[in-house]
């Protein structure tokens, strides 16, 4: 621990604490906002749940597959035009300096649609949002003899996550701190529950933090702040994955949604590319849900077999494989299952928030400064100057990187 009499003091409008997707979009809405934020981060920033994710801003149609307009897929569906808008510069923010790995996700199945789902894909309320392919405008892949399925195109473009942190960073680089592990007993609360005072560590130095507001967007790290509250109406679930990664010669690029049998895909591969330039395959869907329980060399034995059995005209016996596991932390759903939409939770001047999803980023900013207003939050005299030689995190590695450079992440 620090003396006291060491301890400098920080005042800021909001703080928020947590530099995945949810945090550095906040930080950069609210700071366009006019109010001054700072934004304190344990670990590598985008660590965690955002460096994982597939880059993909779903539109919700894979949660529609089931053949009927979800609430979650309703959610979502103005999602890839507010991201596109982004992407082209005159959106909710200057995303113009991000690379776009696909303009479309694809749905196919190894054999032909069912007529129902077909027809629910034809349908008026879809039909700028998918789109049936003819044989010469499909990917590569399918383009083979071997196929006999149909593919569709999904308006859900494909992101290089690491490029979007770095975009998100650099606008904000000088308000982004590395800070030790945030404990409850460095939450100072009054006899109302208002959050007074935040302290914070960094290499034998400590500063009390002053803040209108306090907003936990640190994905799993929200623990801390949900036992804090000691609410029974507020908890965090885990809904973990076991994702797969492939790597071989000649791979071809594919962003898709596999169907299967049940209400989610079978597989989701989008195509990654590691720094010397080799692509990789990064694999999610049921196989991932479902491969919770296996070992790592069981998870892999069961992608080689779903891989040959849905492209059985590619060799994968010179694939290299990986498998990294992913711990989705999110509100508790009282069914166990994935919420509908991003999360917003307040108590007094704290603000508990998930994205749920990296693509309900947007909507979760519009969410927190609807609640400011409401708050009629206004900015105020702030001094961050004992922050001057507080170092900025580093940024994470992506995932593929990880997995090939070191075979035990898993």
């Amino acid at each position: 621990m620090v003396d006291n009499m060491l301890r400098q003091e920080v005042w800021v409008d909001v703080v928020i604490v947590g530099g995945g997707i949810a945090g550095l979009w906040l930080l950069t809405k609210i700071r366009q906002a006019g109010f001054t934020a700072i934004l304190l981060e344990s670990g590598a920033l985008g660590s965690g749940q955002t460096y994982k994710s597939q880059g993909i801003i779903h539109g919700g149609l894979k949660y529609a597959l089931q053949g009927a307009i979800t609430q979650e897929a309703c959610v979502m569906a103005d999602m890839p035009a507010r991201w596109r808008a982004s992407l082209a510069g005159s959106g909710d923010i200057d995303l113009s300096d991000v690379r776009v790995l696909s303009q479309a996700q694809h749905l196919f199945a190894p054999n032909k649609f069912t007529a129902k789902l077909a027809g629910f894909f034809a349908s008026k309320s879809l039909t700028s949002a998918v789109h049936h392919l003819n044989k010469e405008n499909i990917p590569l892949i399918f383009q083979h003899a071997a196929f006999k399925g149909d593919v569709y195109a999904l308006d859900e473009m494909v992101l290089d996550v690491p490029s979007l942190i770095l975009s998100l960073v650099k606008r904000n680089q000088d308000v982004i701190f590395k800070v030790e592990p945030i404990s409850c007993d460095e939450m100072h609360v009054d006899c109302e529950h208002n959050l007074k005072t935040l302290t914070i560590y960094q290499n034998g130095k400590a500063l009390n933090v002053h803040a209108k507001q306090y907003i936990f967007a640190a994905g799993s790290g929200n623990e801390t702040m949900v036992k804090k509250w000691n609410d029974p109406v507020v908890a965090m679930q885990r809904r973990p994955l076991h994702m797969v990664l492939l790597k071989m010669p000649m791979l071809p690029t594919l962003y898709a949604h596999c169907l299967g049998f049940g209400a989610r895909p079978r597989m989701t591969i989008t195509t990654h590319f590691t720094q010397n330039g080799e692509s990789i395959w990064y694999v999610g869907g049921a196989l991932a849900e479902e491969g919770v329980t296996r070992s790592p060399a069981s998870q892999i034995a069961a992608a080689e077999k779903e891989m040959q059995a849905v492209f059985p005209w590619i060799n994968f016996s010179n694939a290299e494989w990986a498998t990294v596991r992913v711990d989705r932390a999110e509100p508790k759903v009282a069914s166990g299952l994935k919420p509908e939409g991003s999360y917003l939770k307040h108590r007094n001047n704290q603000l508990l928030v998930w994205p749920t999803k990296l693509a309900l980023a947007p909507k979760l900013a519009d969410d927190v400064l609807m609640h400011l207003k409401t708050m009629q939050f206004t900015h105020e005299w702030c001094d961050v100057r004992a922050l001057r030689t507080w170092p900025m995190p580093s940024l994470s590695k992506p995932v593929w990187e990880e997995a090939f450079s070191c075979k035990s992440v898993a």
